[in-house]
C-alpha cells in the first residue's frame, strides 16, 4: 500500500496530465494560460509579470510573443527608452479572443471537477478541503 504523501504525488501527476490535455484543446500550455490569467488580472508590465511569475526575461518573453501570436494579448509600446539600456518597454492586455478562452477553460475545468466528485457528498468534500489545508500548513512549518 501507498503512502499518504506517494499518494498525493500520484494524483498531482494525474491531474497535471489531465490539467495538460484541457489546457491543450484550447491551444495553450499550463504556463500560457497561468500568464494569460495574470495579464487578464491587470498585469500588463513584463517587469510586474516577471516578479509574479519568477521566469527570467527571455522565457517571459517568448510565453508572451506566443500569447500574442495566438491572439490571446497585444502587444502595445510603453515608455519610449529604458533608463538602463535604451530598450524598448512594452504593455500587455488581453483581446476579447483571450477572455473567451480562459472563459471556456474555467468551464471545462469546472466540469472537470463536477464530474470528478459527482459521487463524493458535499461533507467528504468538505473533510478533504480541510485535510488537504491541515497538509499545507504542515508543510509550511517545516
Amino acid at each position: 500500500m501507498r503512502s499518504c504523501l506517494e499518494s498525493l504525488l500520484a494524483v498531482q501527476k494525474r491531474y497535471h496530465s489531465i490539467l495538460e490535455k484541457i489546457v491543450s484543446e484550447h491551444n495553450l500550455t499550463i504556463a500560457e494560460w497561468q500568464l494569460l490569467l495574470k495579464v487578464i488580472d491587470g498585469n500588463q508590465t513584463q517587469e510586474k509579470l516577471a516578479k509574479l511569475t519568477n521566469l527570467n526575461v527571455s522565457t517571459l518573453s517568448r510565453q508572451l510573443s506566443r500569447l500574442v501570436a495566438k491572439k490571446f494579448i497585444s502587444r502595445f509600446a510603453g515608455t519610449e527608452d529604458n533608463q538602463r539600456g535604451g530598450r524598448r518597454k512594452y504593455n500587455y492586455i488581453e483581446t476579447n479572443q483571450g477572455k473567451a478562452v480562459v472563459k471556456q477553460l474555467q468551464a471545462d475545468l469546472k466540469k472537470f471537477a463536477d464530474n470528478l466528485f459527482q459521487h463524493w457528498s458535499v461533507d467528504e468534500q468538505n473533510m478533504l478541503q480541510i485535510l488537504l489545508n491541515r497538509l499545507d500548513r504542515s508543510m509550511e512549518r517545516l
